[in-house]
C-alpha cells in the first residue's frame, strides 16, 4: 500500500486513462437528431441556433488533454447538456445524461459523476431537469439528489428526497426503483444511527428486490442488515452478512458491491482480532475502488487502515494511512473528513 497521495492520485487516474470518454460523441449527435430538427424548423433563432451548434461541437470536436481529470473527460456531455438546457429542450438534455460510458460497473453519465465524488456539478445536473420531464424523470432526479446530499451528510435533506422519489416511483408502478429508493432510504437512516427506521426500510427494500429479481439490490441489502449487527456489536452475523454480500456481487460482475462488501468484512473481522485477514479485505477492496475510481470509498479505506495500524502500534504508516483518508475527504468535502482530522490528532499525540 503507498503512502505518498501523488502517487495515489496517479495511480486512479490511471486506471482510467486508456477509456475513450468521447467515444459516444458523434452517436448522440445522431440519436439527438438535431439536425433533422433544425432544417425543419422555420422559427428558430441565431441564439437557438448557436447553442445547437455548441452541442454539436461540445460532442464531436471536444478533446481532452491526455492527462485530463475523469471530470474534463467528460466536460463535453456536461457542457452539451447546458447549453440543451439554455434553449429548454429537456428532452435531448435529459438523453444527454443517460449516455453509456465504457467504464467499469458503470453505465450512465450520472452514476459515475456520483462514484467519482462531483457532487456539485451532479446537484446542478439534476435540479435543473427537475419538474421538467414528468413523475418518471422527477423520481430519477430526486433519488440521485437524495443519493448525493446523503453521500454529503445533509441527511435530512436526503431522506426529503427520497421520500419525493419513492411518492413518484409509487405514481408510475416503477417496482425495481421503489426498493432501491427504500434502500438507500435506510442507508441514511443507519448513518443517523435510527436502527429501527433504517431495519424496516432495508425489509421493504428486501421484499421488492426480491419479488423484482434485482440480485445487485438483495446482495446490498444483506449486507447493510449487517452493518446493522457491526454497529450494534454482532461481528460475527456481520461477518456471514458481509459474504452473503460479496457471493452475490461477484456472481453478478458488481465491482462496487464486491468492494463494499470487502470493506465490511474487513471491519468485522478488524473488531474480532483477525488482523491479517481484514488487512487482506481492505487491500482487495482499495483496489477494486481505484479501479472503479470510487474515491470516497478510498478515503473510507485509508480511514480503515489507520486504525488497523494504530491498533498493531505502527504509528507512522497510522499516520500517513490518516493523512490520505484526510487529504481524500477534505476534497470531496464529505463527514469523513472530521473523523479523519480527529484520528489523526489522537494518532499525532501519542507520537509525542
Amino acid at each position: 500500500m503507498t503512502s505518498n497521495l501523488a502517487e495515489v492520485d496517479v495511480k486512479t487516474q490511471n486506471c482510467l486513462e486508456e477509456v475513450d470518454f468521447t467515444a459516444h460523441g458523434k452517436l448522440a449527435v445522431a440519436n439527438l437528431n438535431i439536425d433533422s430538427s433544425l432544417a425543419e424548423s422555420t422559427e428558430i433563432s441565431l441564439w437557438e441556433l448557436s447553442n445547437y451548434s455548441a452541442v454539436e461541437w461540445w460532442l464531436m470536436e471536444y478533446e481532452p488533454k491526455p492527462d485530463a481529470s475523469n471530470l474534463e473527460k467528460v466536460r463535453g456531455y456536461l457542457e452539451a447538456f447546458h447549453h440543451l438546457c439554455e434553449v429548454e429542450d429537456w428532452e435531448r438534455a435529459s438523453k444527454i445524461i443517460e449516455i453509456n460510458l465504457d467504464i467499469p460497473n458503470n453505465t450512465e453519465l450520472h452514476n459515475p459523476l456520483i462514484t467519482w465524488g462531483y457532487y456539485s456539478e451532479v446537484i446542478d445536473l439534476y435540479s435543473r431537469l427537475c419538474g421538467k420531464l414528468g413523475p418518471a424523470s422527477d423520481a430519477v432526479c430526486f433519488f440521485g439528489l437524495g443519493n448525493v446530499y446523503h453521500y454529503l451528510g445533509s441527511y435530512d435533506e436526503a431522506i426529503s428526497y427520497y421520500k419525493e422519489s419513492l411518492s413518484r416511483m409509487l405514481k408510475i408502478g416503477y417496482s425495481l426503483g421503489v426498493g432501491k429508493v427504500w434502500g438507500s432510504m435506510a442507508n441514511t437512516y443507519l448513518a443517523i444511527r435510527e436502527y429501527d427506521l433504517a431495519l424496516s426500510c432495508y425489509e421493504e427494500c428486501l421484499v421488492i428486490s426480491r419479488k423484482t429479481n434485482d440480485r445487485e439490490s438483495i446482495g446490498s441489502t444483506l449486507g447493510n442488515l449487517g452493518n446493522i449487527d457491526f454497529a450494534l456489536g454482532k461481528y460475527d452475523i456481520a461477518i456471514d452478512s458481509a459474504e452473503q454480500h460479496f457471493m452475490i456481487a461477484e456472481k453478478i460482475g458488481n465491482l462496487q458491491g464486491i468492494g463494499i462488501a470487502l470493506t465490511n468484512w474487513g471491519n468485522a473481522l478488524f473488531k474480532l482480532g483477525h488482523h491479517l485477514e481484514a488487512h487482506k479485505q481492505f487491500l482487495r477492496a482499495y483496489e477494486i475502488f481505484i479501479e472503479i475510481g470510487d474515491r470516497r470509498s478510498e478515503a473510507l479505506i485509508f480511514y480503515n487502515l489507520a486504525s488497523f495500524q494504530a491498533d498493531l502500534g505502527n504509528l507512522p504508516l497510522a499516520i500517513d494511512s490518516s493523512n490520505l483518508a484526510l487529504s481524500i475527504a477534505t476534497e470531496l468535502d464529505i463527514p469523513l473528513a472530521k473523523e479523519c482530522q480527529e484520528l489523526k490528532e489522537q494518532l499525532l499525540s501519542k507520537q509525542t
